[in-house]
């Protein structure tokens, strides 16, 4: 194959460190997520972002500052750019489905709806970006589909509506996996992920201002009180966990960008699914869910589906 041995050496401990980046990501996502489900009975989603946001915005700009050949400057230029901020319009589109389903699911089932992205992403590509699926994408496709219902069981008495809330906000991750693709390759990283938690900061600050002196009505509250509610005075330590949070968002940010530029990109994409080990298992030891045979058959196949959509390395 022409590479020398020590070629090869390298070239496996690049793939062995994106495997670590990813599975790092991945492990703190699931954390992050069962985090917000803990938060959800004090504080509002949109509480929960005013307040994390500005402690990422800080470690965002301080990990720019010190990174070598980029810069402050480079970041805050790529702030500006349409397509990055389009991009964050729709990762907010992404948390508002995604959250919006957590009173009502386990955080393992929520997280096996969004990870049908895969399956949007193929659809998208071999549309919009011409790429060849093949017959094994389309089986894949079809196997996605099949695992959401096994998941979800509509028509039975188990059958949870709240299921379709993260399967959009999976559509919603494909977009901005094709629109990333497309548009967004050479774009500063760190620029991206500043730009989302500033929209997020201010967007979340309008609608907890809205929330506060122009509520609505008690009974929508009621219904939907983690989207709904009004500001609420936090404690010291719930401060503590929110800078925490904002750690875990950057290290998500950074640690999932490394993973796809040193490791095989069939392998990263086909280990996100290791979410699902580690939300199942942080679900049951933390947040006392439970999950059924039906949901685990569910997860099997949908990640097989993803297996089979992910792009083989050529």
């Amino acid at each position: 194959n022409g590479k020398s041995p020590t070629g090869e050496q390298g070239e496996m401990t690049k793939d062995l460190a994106g495997v670590f980046a990813i599975l790092t990501t991945v492990l703190l996502m699931a954390i992050t997520d069962a985090l917000i489900k803990v938060f959800m009975g004090d504080v509002s989603l949109w509480q929960l972002f005013l307040t994390r946001s500005p402690f990422a915005l800080v470690l965002l700009l301080a990990i720019a500052a010190v990174l070598p050949g980029r810069g402050i400057g480079s970041a805050l230029a790529a702030m500006r750019d349409p397509w990055v901020l389009l991009r964050s319009f729709i990762v907010i589109l992404m948390y508002l489905f995604m959250y919006m389903s957590f009173p009502y699911l386990h955080l393992a089932v929520m997280g096996a709806a969004v990870l049908i992205a895969p399956i949007f992403t193929a659809l998208m590509s071999a549309l919009l970006l011409r790429d060849r699926v093949g017959v094994r994408g389309w089986i894949g496709v079809a196997m996605g589909f099949i695992g959401v219902l096994v998941i979800s069981r509509p028509g039975s008495d188990v059958f949870q509506p709240a299921i379709v809330l993260p399967v959009i906000a999976g559509l919603c991750y494909s977009v901005t996996a094709v629109l990333t693709r497309a548009k967004l390759q050479q774009v500063n990283t760190i620029g991206v992920a500043l730009s989302l938690n500033a929209i997020l900061m201010m967007f979340s600050g309008v609608l907890v201002l809205a929330l506060t002196f122009a509520p609505p009505p008690e009974a929508w509250v009621e219904q939907f009180p983690f989207m709904l509610r009004a500001w609420a005075p936090m404690s010291r330590p719930e401060w503590g966990i929110i800078v925490i949070m904002a750690a875990l968002t950057c290290g998500i940010t950074i640690l999932l960008t490394l993973a796809y530029q040193i490791g095989q990109t069939v392998v990263i994409a086909t280990l996100e699914y290791s979410y699902l080990i580690f939300a199942g298992v942080i679900g049951f030891l933390f947040l006392g869910e439970v999950l059924d045979g039906f949901s685990v058959l569910g997860m099997m196949i949908l990640t097989g589906a993803g297996v089979l959509v992910s792009p083989r390395p050529t």
